[in-house]
């Protein structure tokens, strides 16, 4: 998923991204307001300071071929995440912020976006497997929702997430994964781990010892 940078008018950073369509599964009834972003995928447009977040709802194909002043037009054009959606967005879990519901979200005559509902998302792990990702509200084990990656028979749960997991672009989800499973720390071999080279423990008469 390719990441474009440039400069607004008041000389603003920005980073801006795309989620595909083929990348977004829905899994509820609810969202005919948002058909056309499952069906064309949406552009995330966000400051390098994270404190303004946009996204661009039917968007050009060729948006990564713009110049930096076509994407200060198409930013222009994208809807702004409303700030209390970005406060919002911090680290779901137990001990985390109540995340807003959709219904939270109507009661306050404010329409709810795609980070309000359910969506799954499919990535690629970088050189790996494909994976999808979505909250689970009711894990078997119980406790409080999950986001969970899966890749065949193989379910990982995070515990923390950002609320707007599914507009990061690939590499933050890939981040995200290797954060809910991070790979142990090897420590020295035992004494009776079979040997690997050939010159790891020479025989009494210094010839090599054969590895099984």
């Amino acid at each position: 998923m390719p990441v474009r940078e440039f400069t607004d008018d008041g000389g603003r950073e920005w980073r801006a991204w795309d989620i595909k369509p083929e990348e977004i599964h829905p899994v509820t009834k609810g969202e005919d307001y948002l058909a056309d972003c499952y069906v064309t995928g949406w552009v995330v447009f966000e400051t390098k300071s994270g404190d303004e977040k946009r996204r661009l709802c039917p968007w050009p194909v060729s948006w990564m071929n713009e110049t930096d002043r076509g994407l200060r037009k198409l930013l222009s054009r994208a809807e702004i995440v409303p700030p209390h959606r970005v406060r919002a967005q911090s680290y779901s879990g137990s001990d985390s912020v109540r995340v807003e519901s959709a219904a939270d979200v109507a009661e306050r005559n404010d329409e709810p976006d795609v980070t309000d509902l359910e969506v799954v998302r499919t990535f690629r792990y970088p050189g790996g497997r494909f994976w999808t990702v979505c909250v689970v509200a009711h894990p078997e084990h119980g406790g409080p929702s999950v986001l969970r990656f899966t890749a065949g028979m193989r379910n990982i749960d995070l515990r923390k997430w950002p609320k707007d997991w599914p507009d990061q672009p690939d590499d933050i989800l890939a981040s995200m994964l290797r954060r809910a499973a991070p790979r142990p720390q090897s420590g020295a071999a035992a004494s009776n781990t079979p040997r690997r080279r050939w010159d790891d423990q020479p025989q009494g008469n210094d010839q090599p010892q054969t590895t099984v």
